[in-house]
């Protein structure tokens, strides 16, 4: 590698504070506060202190950025263009925030290499970086070895007051905590301004006192505009080996522009004459878009600074290939390759229950998948003894031992969501929470990001419906289920069978680019016999009679109800199963049509109906909250027992 280039380093910075600003002002939209602010540090980390992947592409030892402060994406934009990041140009800058842009509002990694997660919605991606810490410790316990540290990068955050008070960033800090992840490193761009006015007119809270107490090492930054004390920073936080390190960056927000210091440049561009007293106060004498010459080496630098990291990861594998031909093979299957195992011939449909919950069923099933891959993690909310979900023949992941594929995440639903999404995010890596589905409320928005940044994490959320019972309201979901399916690129399975179970973990596993929920059911129910090929399309008819005049759609465990309604309607009927409609919705016209057919269609499901309407002529289910009592009892005070449901659909056919 050759010696590092003699830059102004000052001249960087303001090179990128230009770049953003002009962005922003050219769209008229954007957050000129912390693109302002932030240079310097972006600067740093980019430029002197992470191990990227500008031009080689996404080698799996690289350092990971996550920009948690996500309205600051025209910095990120920025400092990607000056290092040489392959796939964008100043044309994308020049387009900041338009239609069809590799660079909107918020980073996507869909839209451009280099970032790694989606962020916008504050403080999610402190708990992504905590995930991608916990994968990046995880798998170095999988694959190093006491000779070969293949797998030693670090994870860097960059987060602003915003994100710091967001409930789940105190979930994720604590976790983060407990495991004592040396290699995280997060920056707070600490300038105690946010878009309402000053910080401290909404939170008191002694933050060095806060992090401490949390386990974390806390490193002051008195002036993060000064490259000496930033560099100085980043070293001390890279001397500490037992525990997470958080950097109190002070920094002036809209550093330069002419509202510096005060809320009102958080989220207003700057005007074409304030842009031009900026560049006056900075002393930059270029045109906006323009990277001065002087510059230039920056990309070179960084490229081969990274360069030599690839090569070195590549030799470590050489070596080991020789050295230690199975450990290399696992290691390509897993870093490389990605690779996870699952076969849905390993389960015999004669082994499972004639009667059961599909909570057990998940809960057996998941002991096989766990088996099979070491790089799975199982999150856990508190709840495991309820949910099911646990790697019986595993410990739990502590700071001291790895080995184990138990994350014990408190009772913080919504930042082991977001971490999970950190997790599978790292690569190579899949991730499984699980709650109970009425709590899903709570970290529905990890979902939702998950599902933007094409991260395909998986959820599992029991206890289903008003079957859970005495518990009452609180506990028996109504409206969730279908807020779920509702998430564009999102996969929502309720088994209706162990064979349904046995897909939906399959559509998990095999998944790339989609989170996959799958909710189960408290109560047992009898288990459909249905074959592998008949129930892999998401409906499927289980019952017909000859010239059928109306079919019920049923999911989970409502199925079985559906069945005994059946027998007691005043006309012939067809009983279909729904186990997922967004894999249903996958399968061509004529099936589709073959299912949802001209007749009369009425769904039965426990659960918020006027979505069904979409299919059927008439839903049955639940729109008002549950009741506590035993669930025989709410379910007929409901309304919802076979005969009276029956009654109301024959009721319904006499009209």
């Amino acid at each position: 590698m050759k010696r590092r280039p003699k830059i102004d380093q000052k001249l960087a910075a303001n090179t990128l504070r230009v770049l953003a600003a002009a962005a922003i002002t050219k769209a008229k939209s954007g957050h000129p506060g912390i693109a302002l602010g932030a240079a310097e540090i972006m600067y740093e980390l980019f430029a002197n202190q992470m191990n990227t992947s500008p031009v080689i592409g996404n080698y799996f030892n690289r350092d990971r950025f996550v920009l948690s402060a996500g309205h600051g994406s025209s910095l990120l934009y920025a400092t990607m263009l000056l290092c040489g990041y392959k796939g964008i140009n100043m044309n994308d800058l020049k387009h900041f925030r338009q239609i069809d842009s590799r660079t909107p509002g918020h980073p996507e990694p869909s839209l451009l290499r280099g970032v790694e997660v989606s962020s916008g919605p504050l403080g999610q991606g402190i708990a992504m970086a905590v995930g991608m810490a916990i994968a990046s410790q995880k798998m170095a316990d999988l694959v190093n070895t006491p000779t070969t540290k293949l797998i030693n990068n670090y994870t860097y955050c960059l987060f602003g007051d915003g994100c710091f008070e967001e409930g789940i960033s105190y979930e994720a800090i604590a976790v983060a905590g407990r495991l004592k992840l040396n290699r995280l490193i997060m920056i707070y761009d600490y300038n105690s301004i946010q878009l309402d006015g000053k910080v401290s007119d909404s939170t008191t809270i002694n933050t060095t006192r806060y992090f401490k107490s949390m386990g974390w090492n806390v490193v002051i930054c008195l002036d993060a505009h000064n490259f000496k004390m930033l560099k100085s920073a980043f070293s001390k936080a890279k001397l500490c080996k037992n525990k997470p390190t958080v950097i109190l960056a002070k920094t002036t927000i809209g550093y330069g522009s002419v509202n510096a210091n005060t809320n009102k440049c958080h989220g207003s561009p700057l005007t074409p004459e304030q842009l031009v007293e900026l560049k006056k106060t900075l002393k930059f004498n270029y045109d906006d878009f323009t990277i001065p010459a002087s510059l230039n080496g920056v990309a070179k630098y960084v490229a081969d600074r990274t360069e030599k990291k690839v090569i070195e990861f590549n030799n470590k594998l050489t070596r080991l290939e020789r050295s230690n031909p199975d450990l290399y093979k696992k290691i390509i299957d897993i870093v490389i390759r990605k690779k996870f195992n699952f076969n849905h011939r390993w389960f015999d449909p004669a082994s499972f229950p004639e009667k059961e919950s599909t909570r057990k069923v998940c809960g057996n099933l998941f002991q096989a998948v766990a088996q099979n891959n070491q790089n799975l993690i199982c999150s856990i909310a508190d709840l495991s003894s309820s949910t099911m979900m646990k790697v019986k023949d595993s410990t739990k992941i502590t700071a001291k031992d790895w080995e184990g594929q138990n994350l014990d995440c408190g009772v913080r639903e919504f930042a082991m969501s977001a971490i999970n999404n950190g997790i599978v995010a790292y690569g190579a890596m899949k991730a499984i929470g699980s709650t109970f589905m009425s709590f899903s409320d709570y970290n529905k928005a990890a979902i939702r990001l998950a599902a933007i940044s094409q991260i395909p994490s998986i959820n599992i959320y029991s206890h289903d419906s008003i079957t859970v019972g005495e518990d009452g309201p609180t506990h028996q979901p109504i409206e969730q289920l279908w807020s779920l399916r509702l998430i564009p690129n999102h996969m929502v399975f309720r088994p209706t069978s162990s064979i349904d179970m046995v897909i939906a973990f399959e559509q998990a596993f095999n998944s790339k680019k989609t989170p996959v929920t799958i909710i189960t059911s408290r109560a047992a129910f009898n288990q459909v016999n249905v074959s592998y090929e008949t129930a892999w399309k998401g409906a499927y008819i289980v019952r017909s009679d000859s010239n059928h005049k109306v079919t019920l759609y049923a999911s989970g465990s409502e199925l079985p109800l559906a069945l005994d309604v059946a027998k007691k309607l005043s006309v012939p009927s067809r009983v279909v199963a729904v186990n997922s409609l967004e894999l249903f919705n996958r399968q061509s016209k004529k099936y589709k049509d073959t299912i949802f057919d001209d007749k009369k269609k009425v769904s039965v499901e426990f659960g918020s109906t006027t979505p069904w309407y979409k299919y059927v002529d008439l839903a049955i289910g639940v729109d008002s909250f549950g009741i506590s009592g035993k669930p025989e009892d709410v379910q007929k005070r409901l309304g919802l027992t076979s005969g009276q449901i029956a009654g109301k659909i024959n009721r319904w056919l006499e009209k």
